[in-house]
């Protein structure tokens, strides 16, 4: 099924439940809300999303979190405990120990290993069984507890909780190696399933009326200008295309979102307003489910030239359940929170698993549409066990494709949303082309080729 399929599915839907007389009072007809969609929604083990989500490394924990006691964490409906030993390695282990199930959480940490609190069997990292005190090991040589290979980056501890045969290489993402840029760790919780906290990037038209228009201005006051918009969908990730007409600029952007939960977005207080080039990430993020009906966002925000223009960012605010933007938490009293929503509200609202046959997506929701078809795709691919496409990569760098471009170019007389059109395809066109390069020779290839588009003859 293409997404033009899926996008026109989810419209012949929404046109049965309106049925064909419209208003007249027609909640009765409509007060039975549609079961999820579980494909997509549900995710323990052996579902069919959770065996999606399981074919990759994702992360699961800030390693700030991880103290001298274990952490008790839950990823993808799976109850487990994170730690780190006294000589520095994590682990990832089953909750429950392997001899009578009291929960490893309560367990002492060693200088090898996690150490049960009730009869003190001791597990290395990768679920070795190094001490059972007082047990015979006859029958035993073979027994190991449950345990998932980890690894730290940049202050967050990542997971692979796939089949072992079928283990990716760790991605190493461009925008998490650049030179000039801080990445600062966060995650937040949510009481709600983890696709439609993942499915805001893929819907800009919400920054438009959520973010300027409706009740607060959150970021910037061009926000609130309606975008061209573009919505491109590949093996491996959907992106969006944003342009924007600010005053003698046209402003670029590009957010994307890639497999399996994994997205970008720009600088949360741009303006489009200064020229600049190909200026990265503002916050690269994972959705990850804890189970059916709770997620968090666990995350980096970066700090750095061109991101930040104007030095909003407060690096201190961010760590758990906390992030230097507001609006993302739902800890302000309630009645505030009704009279100034903001992503946290817009997103829980719609339920702890948004119905979507209950929706009437319309042509701004083509993203969304997109995003849900490749997830719906990859889901099916781990079915028939079939493999899954990757990012594109330059050695070891994973590239990416979010950015800011701001060129100065003056409006067109006659069509100016043509101009704004032919402008982002000439942007995109090059950011994609810099794929043959790598680290500080890509980000000079773009922007260099991004300057001539000043001088265009066709954008005069």
């Amino acid at each position: 099924m293409s997404s033009d399929t899926t996008f026109k599915a989810y419209a012949e839907l929404a046109k049965q439940r309106r049925g064909l007389q419209q208003g007249s009072f027609r909640g009765y007809e409509r007060a039975q809300r549609p079961p999820e969609d579980t494909e997509l929604t549900h995710v323990g083990p052996g579902t069919p999303c959770g065996e999606y989500f399981r074919r990759f490394w994702i992360p699961v924990v800030m390693t700030q979190e991880l103290t001298d006691v274990p952490k008790r964490i839950r990823i993808l409906g799976e109850d487990l405990v994170a730690y780190r030993d006294k000589t520095g390695h994590f682990g990832l282990l089953h909750l429950h120990c392997s001899h009578r199930n009291a929960s490893l959480e309560f367990g002492v940490i060693e200088d090898r290993g996690l150490r049960c609190c009730y009869h003190g069997w001791l597990y290395d990292h990768d679920g070795t069984i190094l001490e059972m005190p007082a047990q015979s090991m006859e029958g035993k040589s073979d027994l190991c507890h449950g345990a998932y290979p980890v690894q730290e980056y940049h202050g967050l501890l990542f997971a692979y909780m796939g089949p072992h045969e079928e283990q990716p290489d760790f991605p190493r993402y461009d925008t998490t190696q650049l030179p000039d840029v801080e990445l600062v760790p966060y995650s937040i919780d949510y009481p709600c399933n983890w696709l439609q906290i993942c499915e805001n990037t893929m819907d800009p038209w919400h920054t438009v009326f959520l973010h300027a228009r409706v009740t607060d201005i959150h970021f910037g006051d061009t926000w609130g200008i309606a975008p061209v918009t573009k919505f491109h969908e590949m093996d491996h990730k959907v992106y969006a295309t944003l342009t924007y007409r600010v005053e003698n600029m046209i402003w670029v952007r590009s957010q994307e979102t890639l497999s399996p939960s994994f997205s970008q977005v720009g600088a949360w207080w741009e303006t489009g307003r200064e020229e600049k080039y190909f200026k990265r990430a503002s916050i690269t993020k994972w959705t990850i489910p804890h189970d059916d009906d709770h997620c968090m966002i666990i995350s980096w925000r970066s700090f750095g030239d061109g991101i930040d223009p104007e030095g909003h960012g407060k690096r201190e605010e961010c760590h758990k359940n906390s992030v230097d933007f507001p609006g993302q938490t739902g800890v302000e009293p309630y009645e505030y929170r009704q009279r100034h929503p903001n992503d946290y509200e817009a997103q829980v609202s719609q339920g702890h698993i948004n119905a979507h046959a209950a929706e009437n997506l319309g042509s701004t929701d083509r993203g969304v549409a997109m995003l849900r078809h490749k997830l719906r795709r990859g889901i099916r691919l781990v079915q028939e066990g079939k493999p899954l496409p990757r990012s594109e990569r330059v050695g070891d760098e994973w590239l990416t494709h979010c950015q800011d471009t701001v060129l100065p170019i003056p409006p067109h007389p006659e069509d100016d949303e043509k101009l704004l059109e032919e402008v982002t395809d000439a942007v995109m066109k090059i950011v994609f082309s810099g794929d043959q390069y790598a680290g500080d020779e890509r980000a000079s290839y773009i922007e260099s080729e991004l300057k001539k588009i000043n001088q265009d003859p066709r954008f005069k």
